[in-house]
């Protein structure tokens, strides 16, 4: 593949918010690549933009000059690119850059995305119900979302099992407050209005009524994200959740044990602050039959993985999160050298390009996290149905 064309350019993401994008010609046709964002990040990750985005476009698409007449013909060609980005481009730019090149290295060798890392694996989608914290303007629940997965040997159907799941719990909603007017988060999870407590019960509610018509494993899943609400050695929920309004890392951790016996939490996200690594180990202790998972403590970032790793069985995978997919690449092999479970993750500033799911096939990842609402939610949806 030889790059004839290429240039970077401002576009809107799902929140209507800016990113860049960026758009490859090659002789197979036009190819585009764009990165998202996150509104609750991790102090690990790396910025998106470290300059402001004007700037930063202007300045990269001066550097995409230097990258036409060059010609990509494996995965590696793609990763050596990006060993040579400056360091002020690793970002944003860098993985739109990188997801371009992909696209067009596919139709150049007649390939899948996914096949660039890998052979094709099953994927158990998980996704998102109700959403709390920073995704939902702080209404309702302090912790950021309420998932659910359906384990089974076929993706479509999980996901037609879990969607079932998701009707149930508007319907309940609907039901249960007057409140409720159907609306979503970024990420297509309900804003319930309800507190952390009252959220999951309904969750629960609607995965033992689909259970019962169905007999199928339907699994719950929480992301605390609980370093939006650690503040000064406390963790501080704006409403009590078993009666405690604030809680030290101790208690954190045993209503974290509390929660998940009373609901049978299968899949449990960043429980504690993202600096207290040790804390993760703890609930995994204590939550043996449960996935403990690692995100803002982590941050897709091999480097942290190898600090932190005995502390979880499971790390989400956020490309965005480094920048780079040589580093990506590395981060989930590490992750199997570790035999701890991988996550390939959206974020709540998405767009439109499927690539995840293509990720999450070819890096052999366990499990897809995304939501189950909005249209650019669906197009990842789409995509796994497409590779089942």
């Amino acid at each position: 593949m030889e790059i004839k064309e290429i240039k970077a350019l401002k576009i809107l993401n799902a929140n209507s918010n800016f990113t860049v994008e960026v758009m490859l010609t090659t002789d197979k046709g036009k190819f585009r690549g764009s990165s998202p964002a996150g509104e609750s990040n991790s102090k690990y990750e790396v910025n998106q933009f470290s300059k402001g985005i004007d700037d930063e476009i202007k300045n990269f698409n001066d550097y995409l000059k230097k990258l036409v007449g060059k010609k990509i013909n494996s995965i590696e060609d793609i990763f050596s690119v990006e060993k040579e980005i400056p360091k002020e481009f690793i970002g944003g730019p860098s993985l739109s850059l990188s997801y371009a090149l992909m696209y067009g290295l596919s139709a150049e060798i007649n390939k899948e995305p996914y096949e660039l890392f890998g052979s094709k694996n099953k994927v158990i989608p998980v996704c998102k119900m109700i959403g709390g914290g920073m995704h939902a303007s702080g209404l309702g629940m302090d912790i950021q979302e309420i998932l659910v997965t359906t384990i089974t040997d076929s993706n479509f159907e999980s996901i037609n099992t879990t969607l079932k799941v998701y009707k149930k719990v508007k319907e309940l909603l609907e039901n249960r407050t007057d409140s409720f007017i159907g609306g979503v988060d970024p990420e297509g999870g309900f804003i319930s209005g309800l507190d952390n407590y009252e959220s999951i019960k309904i969750v629960r509610d609607a995965i033992e009524s689909i259970i019962k018509e169905s007999s199928m494993d339907i699994r719950l899943g929480l992301d605390f994200a609980a370093s939006t609400f650690y503040k000064n050695g406390k963790y501080v929920y704006k409403r009590p959740i078993y009666g405690k309004k604030e809680v030290d890392r101790g208690e954190q951790i045993d209503l974290t044990k509390k929660l998940a016996d009373e609901f049978d939490i299968f899949y449990v996200e960043d429980p504690v602050d993202e600096t207290l690594a040790e804390d993760y180990g703890e609930v995994m202790k204590l939550l043996s039959s449960s996935i403990i998972v690692g995100d803002d403590l982590t941050a897709t970032t091999p480097e942290r993985l190898e600090k932190v790793h005995e502390y979880i069985n499971s790390t989400l995978i956020k490309p965005n999160q480094v920048g780079l997919m040589y580093k990506v690449k590395e981060y989930s092999e590490l992750a199997d050298k570790f035999k701890i479970d991988k996550v390939v993750s959206h974020r709540s500033e998405e767009t439109s390009i499927p690539i995840i799911a293509d990720l999450a096939t070819g890096l052999n990842a366990k499990y897809l996290k995304v939501g189950i609402n909005r249209g650019e939610r669906i197009e990842k949806i789409n995509r796994l149905i497409e590779l089942n």
